[in-house]
């Protein structure tokens, strides 16, 4: 039995959120893209990354995060997420 990755839950309900159901597709999972599977547009990927910020308590560093396909899907912004969380339990 698979145990539902957390941080993938409350993504898919975070950009349910800002896309709409009516824009979540109902076999949605982390290889679902952003941009022409959830229809994400700038200003919406925008929303879902400071909604993001907020829900994981991340920040995100533009110059350096998103320039290996961190935005391509569901599962590569969460593994994003995780990489970042997991660093700051490493600071502390």
């Amino acid at each position: 039995m698979n145990t539902p990755d957390p941080v993938l839950v409350a993504m898919g309900s975070l950009i349910m959120r800002v896309a709409g159901a009516g824009r979540t597709p109902p076999d949605s999972g982390p290889d679902t893209p952003l941009s022409d599977g959830f229809w994400l547009d700038s200003v919406e990927l925008l929303e879902v990354l400071v909604a993001c910020e907020r829900e994981f308590g991340v920040l995100f560093d533009d110059t350096i995060d998103f320039e290996s396909g961190a935005l391509d899907t569901l599962g590569t912004l969460a593994d994003l997420i995780r990489a970042k969380q997991a660093m700051m339990r490493h600071k502390a």
